[in-house]
């Protein structure tokens, strides 16, 4: 088995030598032994190849990605901005005569960072994004399943029940509809699961897909990245596709009985004991969007117009108490309002979403952010006390959790099983639920933050910049513009665009997912003084806004 393991050094070989390589070049693409290893690196030529263990090689070989033209066989050395597709010398007088010198660049230049492009990331956002629809189907069809056999239960609980009311006479009426019953029964379990084992295999090729796309990530060259990432996106296309074409065609089977209206009372008049009948309605899924429209998929990531974009105000109410900012709302699944009275006598205060006040939930202390970690959890940060709770909003005088923070700590973000607290002079400190420190992101914050599935998003309020990085710091893009001054709370819609409000400009603006655009939605002409929190509801579409005067507005979008 370990034989099978090895790769020959290709500089040996040639001297017909037979040696075992060490170390793989990923340009060269040829294994390489000690000695020739330390050759390829005096070499001015070779000397900036990326070299990887013949281990690390061992995780992306199986991984196809074509480095040389289908059209002529060469190389792919070269790019075309204008066409957006990778070239070889050959093909540039051919195919791309009219492109100007500066439309056609290096491969190089073209993938430099790659592994750090939007491309990549949406990506594995789009991979992720259809294996949540492909189990949100599993689970619709298994629940189906489910429920079709209790339909067949609960006919036949019917049918025997109605039985013991009829003489014999009526023996073989029942015989006829309990083969009609298996028969259609049987149907409809047939089509359930042969819709079921198409979903389970596409969620093994898509699980396939994204253990390619992780060893891509982790082991192969940024040239192998940038055009593996084309590649496996036309792969995951073809998938969501697929499951498209299946949900089209999915109906939602279900079956009932209906007792002939005769039996009870006209036992021999009546021509047959009943009818089962399949009733068959469109399953109506909700996917999620894989943004994975092909004419929007760029070599940087995935175009989106926000200028599109329409806010309506649908209610605004004062709260009671001090009039002074918000510093944290949130609204809960269950359309309650909780929102943090920092400045005032320290307290969380719940409203209706018709701006009616249910009741004040005592704290410990002054809460400063809010996040949602359950359906009915919340966990609330308290500045300078330096400690966080977890508290369940419905039975308030449950036990609380709390944890402690090494120093201050202000926004909070929740995001699978994880919580995000932005600590004063820490960065940004990810903890499990019980408090225990998984890692810590040294960034310039000391405000509010957000989370998505693999994003973070914060606010610097000194420079006035809106960040975005990702699960591990890695910085994606900042945003800064003169129309935003003191940038506070930030939050992300359901297509990755940000949603921050700025303290001392008095408006909400919305920055594209890539941080190069934005649009100012709400300014101090629709009366936003000083306004420090803000919410966005992903299934509601509904954004909530906390400001100075103690004010609450929420707004709808579409």
């Amino acid at each position: 088995m370990a034989c099978n393991l090895n790769i020959s050094c290709g500089s040996c070989g040639y001297e017909d030598i037979l040696k075992n390589a060490k170390k793989w070049c990923t340009i060269c693409e040829e294994g390489f032994c000690g000695e020739c290893e330390k050759y390829h690196k005096s070499l001015k030529v070779s000397r900036d190849h990326k070299m990887i263990s013949i281990e690390d090689y061992r995780q992306i070989e199986n991984i196809s990605v074509n480095l040389n033209c289908e059209i002529h066989g060469k190389k792919l050395d070269l790019y075309c901005k204008k066409h957006d597709i990778a070239v070889c010398v050959v093909c540039i007088p051919s195919e791309h005569r009219s492109c100007s010198s500066s439309d056609v660049i290096s491969i190089d230049e073209a993938s430099k960072n790659s592994k750090q492009s939007s491309a990549l990331f949406d990506l594995e956002g789009t991979i992720l994004t259809t294996m949540d629809n492909v189990k949100h189907c599993i689970k619709d069809r298994e629940i189906a399943l489910t429920n079709v056999d209790k339909d067949e239960k609960t006919i036949r609980k019917t049918i025997t029940e109605t039985r013991k009311n009829l003489n014999e006479c009526l023996d073989e009426l029942e015989r006829k509809l309990m083969l009609e019953l298996k028969s259609k029964h049987e149907n409809c379990k047939s089509k359930i699961m042969k819709i079921l084992n198409q979903l389970k295999q596409m969620e093994k090729e898509v699980e396939k897909l994204k253990e390619q796309t992780l060893q891509l990530k982790r082991f192969a060259s940024d040239l192998q990245v940038f055009l593996g990432t084309r590649e496996l996106n036309q792969s995951v296309i073809k998938q969501v596709e697929s499951l498209k074409e299946e949900i089209r065609v999915c109906t939602k089977s279900g079956m009932e009985i209906e007792i002939h209206h005769v039996i009870c009372s006209l036992m021999k008049e009546a021509k047959q004991y009943g009818e089962i009948k399949v009733i068959e309605t469109m399953t109506n899924l909700q996917l999620k969007d894989a943004k994975i429209d092909q004419a929007q998929i760029q070599i940087h990531g995935f175009s989106q117009n926000i200028h599109n974009v329409d806010i309506q105000l649908k209610q605004k109410f004062d709260i009671k108490g001090p009039k002074e900012p918000i510093t944290g709302c949130i609204i809960l699944p269950d359309d309650r309002i909780i929102i943090a009275d920092n400045y005032g006598r320290g307290k969380l205060m719940e409203y209706n979403n018709n701006g009616q006040h249910i009741r004040d939930i005592p704290v410990s202390d002054k809460p400063y952010s809010l996040t949602l970690v359950d359906t009915d959890c919340i966990a609330v940060t308290y500045g300078g006390s330096k400690y966080l709770e977890i508290i369940n909003t419905k039975n308030i005088n449950s036990e609380r959790k709390k944890v402690k923070c090494s120093s201050i700590c202000w926004g909070i973000s929740y995001q699978d099983q994880k919580l995000y607290v932005v600590v004063f002079r820490q960065g940004i400190v990810v903890m499990d639920l019980n408090g225990k420190t998984l890692n810590t992101i040294n960034v310039l914050t000391e405000d509010h933050i957000t989370t998505t599935r693999d994003r973070i998003y914060y606010t610097n309020v000194d420079r006035n910049t809106v960040h975005c990085c990702s699960m591990t710091g890695q910085e994606i893009w900042v945003f800064k513009d003169q129309s935003i001054s003191k940038p506070r709370g930030i939050s992300v819609d359901h297509n990755q665009n940000v949603f921050v409000v700025g303290g001392w400009s008095h408006n909400l603006t919305l920055i594209q997912h890539d941080g190069k655009d934005s649009q100012v939605l709400l300014t101090n002409r629709d009366e936003l003084k000083y306004p420090v929190a803000v919410h966005y509801n992903k299934e509601k579409k509904i954004v909530c806004l906390g400001y100075q005067k103690g004010s609450v507005a929420l707004y709808q979008m579409s």
